[in-house]
């Protein structure tokens, strides 16, 4: 595995959850949320960063979170249709459906202020998403990384988050600005590009 150097942390700010770190980042920008499920931290970023834009990327074919039992997989696209009709018709959502870098790959470059990438969690998929979050991030964006750990203890699966998010850190020359904490350490780290 690649290992970050003091030059990718150096600026690193710690912070005891996602919704702190979230909250230091610019309001009234444009959002793309990747990996949507039912649309809960969507409702956040609309009730607390007010996007000018809000694209919701995902293939819309899962199951809700176990214990919440709110859709099947056949229902996962109606159910945030249905929670965003309003928004979706004031032409401040838009909801894309299909693989996340494809989707991704649709927008001008240098299109949104935020990306947040909570989508496949394998290594191949997590860093496609990342090649293609580069190329369409302002030069001043963030990207924030969800459940940056390498190991799902809970469904007892493997992630590649980590080793993509290093690589891609190391590779393409981009810094931590916040590592947000998670009690099950389902950790979220928001990337900043280094520019000098």
């Amino acid at each position: 595995m690649i290992e970050l150097s003091p030059r990718h942390t150096q600026n690193c700010k710690f912070v005891h959850s996602r919704y702190a770190a979230l909250r230091e980042l610019p309001q009234k920008g444009v959002i793309a949320e990747v990996g949507v499920l039912a649309g809960d931290l969507s409702q956040w970023f609309l009730n607390h960063k007010k996007p000018k834009e809000l694209h919701l990327i995902d293939v819309f074919y899962c199951d809700d979170f176990p214990g919440k039992n709110r859709f099947k997989k056949k229902q996962n696209l109606s159910f945030v249709k249905k929670r965003f009709e309003n928004q979706i018709s004031d032409d401040i959502v838009s909801l894309h459906q299909g693989y996340s870098w494809n989707m991704l790959s649709k927008f001008e470059d240098h299109y949104f202020d935020l990306i947040y990438i909570d989508a496949a969690h394998d290594y191949d998929s997590v860093r496609r998403d990342l090649k293609e979050s580069a190329k369409k991030i302002k030069l001043n964006g963030s990207i924030v990384m969800n459940d940056y750990i390498m190991y799902d203890h809970l469904a007892k699966s493997a992630y590649g988050v980590v080793q993509a998010t290093n690589e891609f850190c190391v590779n393409e020359n981009w810094e931590f600005d916040y590592f947000a904490f998670h009690p099950n350490l389902f950790c979220d780290v928001i990337l900043k590009k280094i520019t000098n």
